[in-house]
């Protein structure tokens, strides 16, 4: 018993030993369960070695029990040799303890027999409970590991709901700000649309203007050539003056000559009479430029009284103001 005893005791080691250099390696579930099912064969192993510990502890506590009779004075000693075994039996060094407990009980020999029955219930319930702690303890790290597990899901969970909830804050001021962008960018469009209609009002109002100075300039160029055709009768009034003085010298010169010859021989009255005749046709021919020359001079001064309506309409036109018509004060 005590060379099995070691071979435990060193196989509990070994699996101590092997279980912290597994769980140096890796925490993940994965690596937990690969560890788990490489060891169950040992534990599987251990935990009969274990049961076939008690079973023969248990027989040998029976046989024991079945050499020496006792009276039930020493029953409550029993009962608590049964507590103590209940209590060492769920530490993993119970083997050794229950050994103990039968060597002592063996060496005072001072322990009452009890019934076969209650024994073996007795040892059946520590193995039930032995098994039991072993699934709870399965059970356990399942659980643990699950809720470690669940545990991470909870902080990804609300990580990535903190970052969703920034996310929505950070869209939401964008779209505030595309809003105020859009608001500013509809008051420009309606500027330039007003715009755009005062610079159509406008470029009717240039057109409109610069129909009438296109008029006005036709008119300065009739007006620029009545005024060339003044000058031009004017030059003609000159020619036709001189021709008048120059017909004047020679209408004296004839009248002295004529009258010396009235003086020098009274018998020519033919001559006389024709140099009258002469004289008259040439003062008829001498008025007749009078009389083309009058005439001349009113339609002269008609056109003259054109020229200066239309040297009127030029000076308007310069003191006119094109986007606010004409200028009251200008002459």
């Amino acid at each position: 018993m005590k060379l099995s005893k070691q071979d435990m005791e060193e196989r509990m080691k070994m699996l101590a030993i092997s279980t912290n250099e597994d769980e140096e390696e890796g925490d993940t579930f994965a690596e937990r369960a690969e560890t788990y099912y490489q060891k169950r064969p040992q534990l599987l192993s251990l935990l009969h070695d274990l049961y076939n510990g008690y079973v023969t502890l248990s027989d040998r506590y029976i046989q024991t029990l079945a050499k020496h009779k006792y009276h039930s004075r020493n029953s409550s000693q029993v009962s608590t040799m049964g507590e103590s075994l209940f209590d060492q039996e769920e530490v993993s060094s119970g083997v050794s303890q229950v050994d103990s407990d039968i060597e002592s009980s063996i060496s005072y020999q001072q322990m009452l027999p009890l019934p076969l029955i209650l024994s073996k219930r007795n040892v059946f319930d520590v193995d039930a409970i032995v098994a039991e702690l072993v699934m709870k303890n399965v059970e356990y790290d399942f659980l643990v590991h699950e809720v470690g597990v669940m545990e991470k899901k909870y902080c990804e969970s609300s990580r990535k709901s903190e970052l969703q909830k920034s996310l929505l804050e950070v869209l939401e001021s964008e779209r505030v700000v595309l809003l105020n962008e859009n608001a500013g960018l509809s008051y420009r469009v309606n500027s330039l649309v007003e715009e755009n209609k005062e610079l159509a009002s406008e470029s009717i109002f240039i057109k409109r203007k610069a129909g009438e100075l296109a008029k006005c300039v036709l008119k300065m160029r009739e007006d620029h050539r009545v005024y060339l055709l003044h000058r031009k009768i004017e030059d003609l009034q000159g020619q036709i003056h001189g021709l008048e003085k120059r017909n004047k010298e020679y209408y004296e010169r004839l009248l002295r000559r004529e009258s010396k010859e009235n003086g020098g021989c009274m018998g020519n009255k033919g001559k006389i009479n024709g140099s009258e005749g002469i004289a008259l046709e040439v003062h008829v021919q001498m008025e007749k430029p009078r009389m083309l020359k009058w005439k001349e001079r009113n339609s002269t001064m008609k056109s003259f009284e054109d020229g200066k309506k239309g040297l009127s309409l030029w000076k308007k036109l310069k003191n006119m103001d094109l986007f606010c018509g004409t200028n009251p004060t200008c002459a």
